[in-house]
C-alpha cells in the first residue's frame, strides 16, 4: 500500500454520496496525458468537443464516436502545460487509449497512462475551500493550474475536481477536507449525477449519441468545428433530426444499476437505459436515457424503481416540433 492509499484509508471514506459539503476521493477516475506537437490538431479530429475552447482554458466532456455517431469512450479534456490532461472512468484507460490511437497513422502524438496522479472532487463551498487550501479556483467551466495541481470547475454547479501527483495533492489534503464529509469514489459519481454529468461506461458503448447524454448543453459536442468520427451522423440529428429521448436525473430505491441497463414502463416496453447510478442519502440517484414521451414509473425487469425525476442543474431545448 503507498502512501496516497495510506491517507485515504485513513480517513475512513464514506460509501456514497452526501447533499452536504463533501471532499470525495477520486478513485473512480484514471488519468492519461496526451503529448506531442501534433495532439491537439489530432484530438480535434478524434473528439466531439471543440478544442479551441479548451486551448483558451475550458475544459469539457468529450466522446470518441463509432461510426454510428455513438459514443465508444468519454472523457473530460484540459489543456495543461506540454499536452492534454484527459480524465476517464478507471478501467477505461487501456479502452479509450485504443480508440484515440486508431487512426494515429504517423501523427506526432502519445498517449500515456499517468498512474501517480490521482484525482479529489469537491462539492458545495468550493471557491472558500480552494481559497483556504491555495489552490486556483477558476470560473465555471473554467481549468486553472498552479505549482502542479489543476483544478477543473463544473460548469453548472458547484463542484470541482483536484487533478496533481499523489504527494501533492496529499499536502493539501487536511485543508480541503475541514468540515467536510470525506466520502469515497460511488460519493464522487453521486455528485456526477447531480451535476447532470454523464460518462460512457462499460456496458453502454455505441449506445449514446452526444446530444442525447446533454453534451450539446454541456458543450461537449460542437456543430460547427468541421469533420470529427461519427460527425455526419451527429450533424444530421442536430440539424434535420429529433431527438426522441434525452438524459434525466431520477431518485430511486434499490441497488446500483449497470450502465445500458433497459428500463421499462408499466407495460413492459422499453422507454430508456441507465447512463451511471449511485448510492447515497437521502436516496440513491440515476441518470437514464429515457423517451421524452414516457411518463410514469420506471422499471427493471419486474421490479419497480420508485423513480422520481429531480432538477438538472442546467436548462435542456426544447423538442422540436
Amino acid at each position: 500500500m503507498n502512501a496516497w492509499q495510506s491517507l485515504i484509508e485513513a480517513q475512513h471514506p464514506r460509501h456514497g454520496g452526501v447533499t452536504t459539503p463533501a471532499l470525495a476521493t477520486g478513485e473512480h477516475l484514471a488519468v492519461i496525458l496526451a503529448e506531442g506537437e501534433e495532439a491537439g490538431d489530432y484530438l480535434q479530429g478524434q473528439l466531439t468537443v471543440d478544442l479551441k475552447a479548451v486551448d483558451e482554458g475550458a475544459h469539457r466532456a468529450a466522446m470518441h464516436l463509432s461510426l454510428k455517431g455513438r459514443g465508444l469512450v468519454s472523457l473530460r479534456i484540459a489543456r495543461v502545460d506540454g499536452g492534454y490532461l484527459l480524465l476517464v472512468p478507471n478501467g477505461q484507460v487501456d479502452a479509450t487509449i485504443r480508440c484515440l490511437e486508431k487512426y494515429k497513422l504517423r501523427a506526432k502524438v502519445s498517449f500515456q497512462p499517468a498512474p501517480d496522479t490521482v484525482v479529489a472532487q469537491l462539492a458545495g463551498g468550493v471557491d472558500a475551500t480552494l481559497e483556504r487550501a491555495g489552490l486556483p479556483a477558476p470560473a465555471p467551466g473554467q481549468a486553472a493550474s498552479r505549482d502542479g495541481v489543476t483544478v477543473l470547475r463544473y460548469p453548472h454547479s458547484d463542484h470541482a475536481l483536484i487533478v496533481a501527483a499523489a504527494s501533492l495533492l496529499s499536502s493539501h489534503w487536511q485543508a480541503l477536507s475541514e468540515e467536510r464529509a470525506v466520502t469515497d469514489g460511488a460519493g464522487a459519481r453521486f455528485q456526477d449525477l447531480l451535476a447532470g454529468e454523464g460518462w460512457i461506461l462499460p456496458g453502454a458503448e455505441d449506445l449514446f449519441l452526444p446530444q442525447v447524454l446533454n453534451y450539446d448543453v454541456l458543450g461537449g459536442v460542437s456543430f460547427k468545428k468541421g469533420c470529427y468520427t461519427g460527425q455526419e451522423v451527429v450533424a444530421r440529428m442536430h440539424f434535420k433530426g429529433k431527438l426522441k429521448q434525452r438524459m434525466a436525473l431520477f431518485a430511486y430505491s434499490g441497488p446500483e444499476l449497470a450502465a445500458g441497463q433497459s428500463l421499462r414502463n408499466d407495460q413492459g416496453r422499453a422507454v430508456g437505459e441507465v447512463v451511471d447510478s449511485a448510492p447515497g442519502q437521502p436516496s440513491a440517484l440515476m441518470l437514464a436515457v429515457v423517451r421524452l414521451d414516457h411518463e410514469g414509473e420506471l422499471w427493471v425487469n419486474d421490479t419497480p424503481l420508485g423513480a422520481e425525476p429531480r432538477a438538472l442543474p442546467y436548462e435542456l431545448p426544447k423538442p422540436k416540433a
